[in-house]
């Protein structure tokens, strides 16, 4: 074992790394620092002693920024620039019969559209329906926003082709960059069920006899309020529903109509639904709020969608209840990482 920390020694002593490079390390450890309330010199820059020895590997050796991904992450929360340029150009990617490859990139100034594909070599995981959910990540060497969206399916070659939209937010030109792009998992096989008739009992909608208070939410809307809200208890749910895995129920709250939806796994398939009222004359009547939250249970989470109409009693009466439902049928765990020159590309 000491021949081969010698070796390794000697190895790092061997390489080494520009000094604009080594500044610019030195400043974003420093920037942390203050961040934190505490201003380090630079002569005297200290870490723990474990991300210091990973640190001072991986800007030592490019090898294990490269190959080792604890390593790399470490490396990229303290210099973008660093960790990119240690990554070597790997277009293509494949793991468990599917393979994640770049297929082109144009650069519009400070904004790059990059195409890549996902293909499935050896069964059908990969279909028209794929979608990456946010399980994917976009690290460059600069401050950027970017997205990405599905483009296409092959049904032949079992491919489906994405669009990733990057931009600099420092309003400068990326040409040249190197970038990485790394996917955790996608959906698939989904089936979306859109304008079902719900068949509510709407002329017998009153106030709900239970309810109750929640504060860790999120939401959207006219009206909706980041503080307490009033909701629906689940207890009132019902699971007398067209589409199999939601329940719902119906009540009045402070004079508002809500609607809620509760359904399973939405963390990791997207089970997710909506809701409309279509009132006599055939005009459609939106939600102006929604509010979704979870709760824990013996049985799991449960994911709640509560949508909140602005709808008299007597006018509910005129209305029917719609709603568009998306359930996911298959969950594909994996690792696939690309990297590409954006000027190569």
């Amino acid at each position: 074992m000491s021949m081969v920390c010698e070796q390794l020694k000697e190895s790092v002593g061997q390489i080494k790394m520009p000094e604009d490079m080594k500044a610019r390390i030195i400043r974003s450890v420093e920037e942390k620092q203050k961040k934190r309330g505490r201003i380090v010199p630079v002569r005297r820059c200290v870490l723990t002693a474990a991300v210091a020895a990973a640190l001072c590997l991986a800007l030592s050796v490019p090898a294990l920024a490269a190959t080792v991904e604890p390593v790399y992450r470490l490396l990229y929360h303290v210099s973008p620039e660093a960790a990119q340029l240690f990554q070597p150009v790997r277009l293509s990617d494949e793991y468990d019969g599917i393979r994640l490859e770049v297929v082109s990139a144009q650069i519009q100034g400070d904004t790059a559209m990059v195409y890549v594909t996902l293909q499935d070599l050896t069964g059908d995981r990969v279909d028209e329906t794929t979608d990456l959910f946010d399980s994917y990540d976009l690290n460059t060497p600069f401050d950027s926003v970017g997205c990405c969206e599905l483009m296409g399916f092959d049904e032949k070659t079992k491919t489906a082709s994405f669009l990733i939209t990057m931009t600099n937010l420092a309003g400068e030109a990326m040409e040249g960059d190197k970038v990485t792009f790394s996917v955790r998992r996608f959906l698939s096989q989904k089936t979306v069920y859109e304008d079902v008739e719900i068949p509510a009992a709407l002329s017998a909608v009153s106030q709900a006899e239970s309810t109750k208070e929640i504060t860790d939410h999120s939401g959207w809307g006219l009206h909706y309020t980041e503080g307490a809200v009033t909701v629906l208890c689940s207890d009132a749910l019902t699971a007398d529903f067209p589409v199999t895995g939601f329940k719902t129920g119906l009540g009045y709250i402070e004079g508002k109509l809500h609607i809620q939806l509760a359904v399973g796994n939405a963390l990791e398939y997207d089970n997710h639904g909506y809701f409309y009222l279509v009132d006599g004359a055939g005009n459609i009547i939106e939600p102006e709020a929604g509010y979704s939250f979870f709760e824990e249970g013996d049985g799991g989470r449960e994911d709640y969608y509560e949508f909140v109409f602005s709808v008299t009693p007597q006018k509910l009466t005129d209305c029917r209840l719609y709603g568009s439902f998306w359930i996911t049928g298959l969950l594909t765990e994996g690792r696939w990482k690309v990297t590409f020159s954006l000027a190569d590309a």
